[in-house]
């Protein structure tokens, strides 16, 4: 009995299985159906890994834009809290952008 990835959610299930005991997705049947669910599920997730890098983006533009345009000068609140938002919009862009690359370069 080997493991394998479900098509649908991605987590480990047996080989034997008829439907996924987390996602309840029928493994049996159609294989092109099967293989459809999959390229489906993977689809899914590179859209959802766009869009989230997409919000980074906003949230990293949007604190340089206070920041630069409207915070006052000096140490307010509103200036620290914009810098605060680039930074987070950075890293989380950044680490979206890795996630993406290694998304790609994963075997279907």
């Amino acid at each position: 009995m080997a493991l394998i990835a479900c098509p649908n959610c991605g987590k480990r299930i047996s080989d034997k299985a008829e439907v996924c005991q987390h996602c309840h997705t029928a493994l049996t049947g159609d294989p092109d159906k099967v293989r459809s669910a999959a390229r489906i599920a993977r689809i899914e997730q590179s859209a959802r890994l766009m869009t989230y890098s997409f919000i980074a983006l906003i949230v990293f533009i949007a604190g340089i834009a206070y920041s630069a345009f409207y915070a006052e000068t000096g140490a307010t609140w509103d200036k620290w809290l914009a810098q605060i938002a680039t930074a987070i919009g950075f890293v989380w862009y950044i680490g979206l952008r890795i996630r993406i690359m290694m998304f790609k370069k994963q075997k279907v």
